[in-house]
């Protein structure tokens, strides 16, 4: 049986924002078996949680050694590499990741083989081609056990959304984000969402990277209005990332001129308050003519502050008119006047962290505990070298001593000039928290007989900073 793999919606409109004179950008809506089988072997692995596809997979003919052993050995593949971007302000510029590299190749070869020649020096080719024969082997067992049985219901949503796309004026909320965002775009290059039909029941998944967005949507999920918001909820991620380096250093010097204790927590929160505003609540009420009664975002402080900036953020689309230093005031006003008690609040504050200690065992306890994590740093052991480097980063620093605690705490007073005239008992259990110049607060655990993590909650009740 031929297998239809595409589905394009090319989108026209002009814009006289592009420096390279192609005025007729495109939205391409793609299903890709290559990213499908991908997510599916991802889903097979011992690392991720009990599924649908798992579920199947374990009760098939195909549940031998033969594959078994294949998805032990995908998940020992090292692909994950990624490199950073020098002179933008920190945390405003995302890294571009190998994995990202790779799937975009995923969505746009048409074959293994493509893929292998698209991706060749992105990963080692051990990896790389270890990684292609995993693909190739599994290709067949996912049409067998999840496409070929539910090809009519996956070509009947992949319809939907075709038609719904065209019914709709994607194309104008994308020019309108690239004027409020003040970013530029060259439209010779698609953007291109590559949809994976889900047998899962419930919601759906959205993540956007380089030029594209991927979704993972339920066969029966339809909310298709929901669903292309939470798409350019994502695509306005990359919109931010796409600003100049011009753009964004003008955007962090007007949160450094404002006085506000709050301005660099603000600051944090920004991208995803933005990306809310625009897509759960500008174009949701483009499209449905009002707002969604229900939360924006599964997240109190995202949630509650792209609510807070809805009627500017509205205000400046509506106007083409893009992000200036008026708007930053404003917004940190917004977020003084409604929500400076979140400063104390460690499920806010630790959403941007960089958490230096002795023992690597402490970092579980973050990653379970304060699971949504925007920017996020680990190291150690601690040191000179590991505390100037953290000294660096603008957001909240946690440095856990429970070894040789008289020199490292002295280690730590020094790195930071805000702790000139701190006084402390290095053989005394405490934590110390301070508010730093870069308007970040600095958490000291100082450990000798009780665990960190008993320590810290006993401290923090609640999770709140007294």
């Amino acid at each position: 049986m031929k297998i239809r793999y595409l589905f394009t919606c090319i989108i026209l409109f002009m814009t006289g924002n592009t420096l390279f004179g192609q005025q007729t950008p495109q939205i391409n809506i793609k299903y890709s078996k290559l990213l499908a089988t991908y997510d599916f072997v991802q889903k097979l692995s011992d690392y991720y949680p009990d599924n649908k596809s798992k579920e199947i997979f374990k009760a098939s003919k195909y549940n031998i050694p033969k594959y078994t052993d294949l998805l032990i050995q995908f998940d020992t593949l090292r692909i994950v590499e990624s490199y950073h971007f020098q002179g933008y302000p920190s945390g405003q510029k995302s890294p571009v990741s190998t994995t990202a590299l790779m799937e975009r190749n995923l969505i746009n070869a048409s074959s293994i083989e493509e893929f292998r020649s698209l991706s060749f020096g992105i990963v080692p080719n051990t990896e790389l081609f270890a990684f292609s024969a995993i693909l190739e082997q599994f290709e067949p067992v996912y049409e067998s056990l999840i496409y070929l049985p539910n090809n009519e219901k996956f070509e009947n949503k992949l319809m939907s959304l075709d038609d719904y796309v065209q019914s709709v004026h994607l194309a104008d909320y994308f020019e309108t984000g690239l004027k409020f965002y003040n970013a530029q775009w060259d439209y010779a290059v698609s953007i291109d969402i590559a949809i994976i039909p889900s047998i899962s029941d419930g919601g759906f998944t959205a993540n956007a990277f380089l030029n594209n967005a991927v979704s993972e949507v339920p066969i029966n999920f339809v909310h298709n209005d929901v669903l292309f918001c939470v798409l350019m909820h994502e695509i306005f991620h990359n919109v931010y990332d796409w600003q100049s380096l011009e753009v964004k250093n003008n955007i962090e010097s007007w949160f450094h001129a404002n006085p506000s204790p709050n301005s660099q927590y603000a600051y944090l929160l920004l991208n995803e308050a933005l990306a809310t505003a625009m897509g759960n609540g500008y174009i949701y009420e483009g499209l449905n003519g009002k707002l969604d009664k229900d939360s924006w975002y599964n997240n109190k402080y995202i949630n509650q502050m792209a609510q807070a900036i809805y009627p500017m953020v509205k205000a400046y689309a509506n106007t083409k008119k893009p992000i200036d230093k008026h708007f930053i005031d404003q917004y940190i006003k917004t977020y003084d006047e409604n929500f400076s008690g979140w400063a104390k609040e460690l499920d806010h504050i630790l959403t941007y962290r960089y958490i230096l200690t002795d023992n690597e065992n402490d970092f579980s306890y973050f990653r379970k505990h304060f699971r949504y994590a925007n920017h996020s740093a680990y190291g150690t052991p601690i040191d000179q070298n590991s505390l100037d480097k953290m000294r660096q980063r603008p957001i909240t620093k946690i440095v856990i001593v429970s070894q040789e605690n008289e020199e490292k705490l002295n280690w730590v007073k020094n790195t930071f000039p805000e702790l000139k005239n701190w006084t402390y008992n290095a053989k005394k259990e405490f934590i110390q928290t301070t508010d730093l110049a870069d308007k970040t607060k600095l958490i000291i655990v100082n450990c000798i007989h009780s665990s960190f993590q008993d320590l810290f909650e006993e401290t923090f009740k609640n999770k709140q900073i007294k």
